[in-house]
């Protein structure tokens, strides 16, 4: 080729391009869906809106007609309102038809008002038209709103089932008053929540109840008696408690028999005072087990048979909740639990140790207990949970296993869990002596 016929190659758009206007996003979600027909001989500026100029879409419509896609979208200003137009193309006529998303709400229709301000419908060659300020005021009135966009905005039918649809199941629950229904049942559940709460504050608050003054200056005064002198008498039980024996709940000292199974009656009466504040129980004394399992003989029901005859207790165990049975292990004090109430058989040890002989003899003894007084042939116990309770408060020292195991026993008789620690075995040492000389529980 000879210098100075150079040609350049024509070029060529290998895509078609579609032709979109600048659009903005409305600030609010929810508006009506209006359609808006022009004959293809008005000028598309008065449509638009925008800043194109005139002279500009008029020469160049009829040419990218043929070439675009079957809608294209522009923007349009009406109202200070920006909204997403469809520019549809049908051959005889462009339709300029804006599409928003459809909010269907499902509301509770209390009135007619609301229902009349919900269907602003005019028809205008079949497609559908919502006046948009009414609208936009139903929808602050909705609380429900659920959006499902139509597949086809043109179709009056689609939009009149979904929103019959919506109607029958307002109206469904309306009839059945499943919202009052609703309201009612969570209002007795927080009652019921409160009341329960209230309950356990109070009992908690009486377990640990201050002592005043005057009780610490009258148990410092009986843990200084003569050791020979009885404080005081328990008649139905037959106990005495002398100032040597009550002295053993001093600090760094071993609970014996005696304040042990007296205290033990005495929570026993304070169920009987209170029956509807404190679960129904049965308090074993000390001697109990050591009777029930014999180191030599070992199980042997018929030693302990009569202790618990109707004519004795004026009921039978099987009607009790709980069933305490303390365990004396050479120099430690554990407690064992016949747990009628959640089915289970429970072992207390405040170093956490382990004794499934123990549950396997109570579980025995539940079952020749329930045959020997009761017109029930058997009970089946093999399903019931045993269980060496773990989540409870530990011992810290070598000497207050006593008191760990008595205040096992007082709270669960209370219906609480075993919200104590070690810090707090000095409080109830003297609270113990104190409830041990009036002879009543607290």
């Amino acid at each position: 080729m000879s210098p100075g016929n150079y040609r350049y190659p024509e070029v060529k758009t290998p895509l078609r391009r579609q032709v979109h206007g600048p659009s903005r996003i409305r600030r609010i979600g929810l508006s009506a869906c209006t359609r808006l027909t022009h004959q293809q001989n008005r000028s598309p500026l008065q449509v638009s809106g925008n800043m194109f100029p005139s002279s500009f879409l008029t020469r160049n419509c009829n040419m990218l007609k043929p070439n675009a896609l079957d809608r294209e979208v522009i923007d349009v200003d009406d109202d200070d309102e920006v909204r997403e137009v469809e520019m549809i193309s049908d051959g005889s006529s462009m339709e300029f038809e804006i599409v928003e998303n459809v909010a269907m709400e499902v509301n509770d229709v209390e009135e007619k008002g609301n229902e009349e301000s919900l269907e602003v419908l005019n028809m205008e060659n079949g497609s559908l038209m919502m006046e948009d300020d009414e609208y936009t005021e139903a929808t602050k009135k909705s609380s429900v709103v659920s959006n499902r966009p139509l597949t086809d905005v043109r179709s009056y039918e689609a939009y009149k089932k979904v929103l019959n649809s919506a109607e029958k199941r307002s109206s469904k629950l309306k009839d059945r008053g499943f919202g009052d229904y609703l309201k009612e049942r969570g209002r007795a559940l927080l009652r019921s929540l409160r009341s329960l709460w209230h309950q356990d504050e109070e009992l908690v608050d009486e377990a640990f109840r201050r002592l005043s003054q005057e009780d610490e200056t009258v148990v410092k005064r009986a843990f200084s008696a003569n050791i020979q002198d009885i404080l005081v008498t328990h008649k139905n039980s037959n106990i005495d408690i002398t100032g040597e024996k009550l002295r053993c709940l001093r600090p760094g000292q071993w609970l014996n028999d005696e304040v042990i199974n007296l205290y033990l009656v005495l929570l026993k009466e304070r169920e009987a005072r209170e029956p509807k504040k404190f679960l129904k129980c049965h308090f074993f004394n000390t001697f109990f087990f050591t009777k029930l399992v014999n180191s030599g003989s070992g199980y042997n029901y018929g030693a302990v048979r009569r202790w618990t005859s109707m004519k004795r207790l004026g009921y039978h165990l099987k009607d009790c909740d709980k069933i305490f049975i303390p365990i004396h292990m050479n120099i430690h004090w554990t407690l064992a639990v016949i747990n009628i109430k959640d089915r289970k058989f429970q072992y207390l040890d405040s170093f956490k140790g382990r004794e499934p002989r123990i549950l396997d003899a109570l579980a025995r003894y539940l079952v020749d207990e329930v045959r020997d007084k009761s017109e029930i042939d058997d009970i089946d116990v093999s399903w019931w949970k045993r269980e060496f309770v773990q989540d409870l408060p530990e011992q810290k020292n070598g000497f207050d296993c006593g008191m760990f195991m008595l205040k096992y026993i007082d709270f669960y008789s209370r219906g609480l869990d075993l919200c104590f620690t070690q810090e707090q075995m000095p409080y109830f040492r003297v609270r113990t002596a104190k409830e041990i000389l009036q002879l009543k529980a607290e």
